[in-house]
C-alpha cells in the first residue's frame, strides 16, 4: 500500500505545446526584448502549464489541495477530519474547444474518490478514468482510514461494497 496518494489533473497536449512554446519565448524576451515583455510572456506560460489535484498521506492522516507547476507541487497540509465514509463517483467530464467561430464539446466517464464527513461535506482525492484503478486506490484509502466504501458509478443505484471481497479477492460485492 502507498503511505501517499496523489492525482493531478492531466494538460491537454495542446495546452502543454503552447506552454511550452511561450516558456521558451518568454527567455528571449527577458533577454533580447524587455524584462516587461518577457515576464508578461512567462506569466502566460507558467498559467498554461500548471494543473490541479490532491495529494493524501495515509500514514499521517493528513491531505493536500495542490497546485503543480513545472513538476514543482505547491500546497499546504492539512489534518483529515473525522470521515464517514468515501465514495467511487462515476460521472462525464465536460471538456469544451473553442476556435474562431466554432465550438466543440467532447465528453469523457471520469471517476473521482471523494471523502465524505460532517453531513455530507466532500473532499476530492483522487481521479481516473479506469474503474479497477478507482476501486484498488478506494480499498488501500479505506483500509488505513477504517471507514465504509460506497459504490456511486451507476447513477442512482448507489451501494455499499464488501471492503473484505475487495481487498482479498479483488471483486466488488455490495452488502446491500
Amino acid at each position: 500500500m502507498k503511505a501517499i496518494i496523489s492525482y493531478t489533473r492531466k494538460i491537454p497536449t495542446a495546452k502543454m505545446i503552447l506552454g511550452i512554446l511561450l516558456l521558451i519565448l518568454s527567455m528571449y524576451g527577458l533577454i533580447a526584448i524587455s524584462a516587461f515583455n518577457g515576464l508578461f510572456i512567462l506569466v502566460l506560460a507558467f498559467i498554461l502549464l500548471r494543473s490541479d489535484g490532491s495529494e493524501i498521506d495515509l500514514e499521517s492522516k493528513r491531505y493536500r489541495k495542490i497546485t503543480l507547476l513545472l513538476g514543482i507541487k505547491i500546497g499546504k497540509w492539512k489534518d483529515l477530519p473525522v470521515v464517514d465514509y468515501l465514495s467511487v463517483f462515476s460521472t462525464n467530464e465536460n471538456i469544451t474547444v473553442r476556435a474562431l467561430s466554432a465550438e466543440t464539446t467532447n465528453t469523457f466517464p471520469v471517476i473521482y474518490l471523494n471523502l465524505f464527513y460532517d453531513n455530507n461535506k466532500k473532499i476530492t482525492l483522487y481521479e481516473t478514468k479506469d474503474r479497477d484503478d478507482a476501486f484498488e486506490t478506494a480499498s488501500n484509502i479505506t483500509d488505513a482510514l477504517s471507514i465504509d466504501l460506497l459504490d456511486a458509478t451507476e447513477k442512482g443505484n448507489f451501494k455499499w461494497v464488501d471492503k473484505d471481497k475487495l481487498r482479498d479477492e479483488g471483486i466488488i460485492v455490495h452488502t446491500d
